[in-house]
């Protein structure tokens, strides 16, 4: 299994409204044809969506607690069976949800993905 994570850091003040527009976006994601529990093919591969989809928000890092940081983290995680699976979901969905957010919030705040496999 592969976790597709895609770690939003901006502003601490900004933190609630972020949460409020991501987990909006998730939920329009979850009801369109994108669905992240659907069977699909696509390049010829048959894919499993994405399951279990989160937001988390970082509440310590290195000791340090989140009400002492300049910035706030928040992450967003969907569970794949493949490597494969997720770069061809984020490609088809998760990229749009990133330029939306640079759109919305601007210099305000960046966002980096990685993939991590369970072990």
């Amino acid at each position: 299994m592969v976790i597709h994570n895609a770690t939003f850091m901006v502003r601490k003040e900004l933190e609630a409204d972020v949460i409020l527009w991501l987990k909006g976006k998730i939920a329009k994601m979850e009801a369109n044809s994108s669905a992240l529990s659907e069977m699909r093919k696509e390049d010829g591969i048959e894919l499993e969506e994405g399951i279990n989809p989160r937001v988390s928000a970082m509440r310590e890092a290195g000791g340090v607690s989140h009400e002492h940081a300049d910035a706030a983290s928040i992450a967003f995680q969907v569970e794949f069976p493949s490597a494969e699976a997720a770069r061809l979901w984020s490609k088809r969905s998760f990229e749009r949800l990133a330029s939306e957010f640079d759109s919305k919030f601007g210099t305000e705040g960046m966002v980096f993905t990685s993939l991590f496999e369970v072990v």
